[in-house]
């Protein structure tokens, strides 16, 4: 959706259309076409304001891709919350001009963006809110997050297409701060037998089964572990890519980019590998700590690739990937 298509849809919003088509991520398969009602829109728009507090003088930023429900759903929360509205194409780094606005939304991606730049930096310290959302968050990033001056309120919100943007959200920095996501008002979440999520929400009474694998405590708070689908099959033993990714950013958190993904293999049927953008660097850590997580966790090859590709929601294009490196 370009911007005069964004004008597009705050028309359509004022005139009072209940309906919207809107493409899912795609991040684990096909992208697919979803009907947004109208209703619901707002519903999520009013749960996210409990946690923010707009005010009227306010103003929200959007620097998503306003072609997913993430950037849509910032031109939602605007006119439903009443408050001021900035719209720019959305871009690696959204801060590297200043930007006189309270709210904004970010990917993951972005975020490390602005943090690398001095100027960037500065103008994040000026928003009073700051959600983050649309994949996970580094070791090393949230560590960053955390120093930040708590007047700039960072959380990081759960959610995908189908559910409106985010159901859940935890406070990154702060007297507050959580590894634990708390669910908005009106949505529970509960464990399949399998252990993943099911959401349950007043538009899906019946629960959404999700493929994200989640711990939760007794309080119906949650962490997210990783996702089914992002399992390796390598002779037998399932291991979980997202799992060790995590354990790598954690013992090196430096912003090191790279995936766990894997091959195709006459023995093992699937070869775990670790696909990066600077073999040398990589090729220095030492990585049999992954054997604490499994014997057969550590990558079994090293590919370099020119770069590593990110979908348009900041998230790894892990299908990219694996149709790279299996080609």
């Amino acid at each position: 959706m370009s911007l005069e298509e964004a004008s597009d849809f705050l028309s359509a919003w004022d005139r009072g259309d209940t309906e919207f088509k809107i493409q899912s991520s795609g991040s684990t398969g096909e992208p697919k076409t979803i009907l947004l009602e109208r209703k619901w829109m707002e519903w999520s728009a009013m749960q996210t304001a409990k946690y923010m507090h707009p005010k009227d003088n306010e103003t929200l930023y959007c620097c998503l891709p306003l072609n997913k429900v993430g950037g849509l759903m910032v031109l939602v929360r605007a006119k439903v919350w009443g408050i001021n509205l900035i719209v720019k194409a959305a871009q690696g780094n959204p801060l590297k001009e200043y930007v006189d606005a309270d709210i904004i939304s970010v990917t993951p991606f972005q975020m490390q963006n602005i943090l690398a730049d001095l100027d960037s930096r500065e103008n994040l310290k000026r928003f009073r809110e700051v959600l983050i959302g649309g994949a996970e968050i580094s070791e090393g990033l949230e560590k960053e997050l955390e120093a930040l001056n708590p007047k700039c309120q960072i959380r990081q919100s759960y959610g995908m297409s189908e559910t409106y943007s985010h159901v859940a959200i935890r406070n990154i920095n702060g007297e507050h701060k959580s590894k634990w996501f708390t669910p908005l008002e009106g949505v529970q979440i509960k464990l399949d037998p399998d252990g993943s999520a099911i959401i349950f929400t007043p538009y899906y009474m019946d629960g959404l089964a999700t493929n994200d694998l989640i711990e939760l405590d007794g309080l119906g708070k949650f962490q997210v572990l990783g996702r089914k689908d992002f399992v390796v099959n390598s002779g037998g033993v399932k291991l979980q890519i997202e799992q060790i990714e995590k354990a790598i950013h954690e013992k090196y958190p430096k912003n090191l980019k790279f995936a766990i993904s894997s091959i195709r293999d006459e023995r093992l049927g699937e070869k775990l590998v670790l696909v990066c953008e600077k073999k040398a660097q990589i090729e220095n850590y030492d990585l049999s700590f992954l054997k604490e997580i499994n014997l057969f966790a550590v990558p079994k090859e090293i590919i370099e690739i020119n770069s590593i590709p990110y979908n348009e929601g900041g998230k790894i294009d892990r299908m990219l990937i694996k149709r790279l490196i299996n080609n």
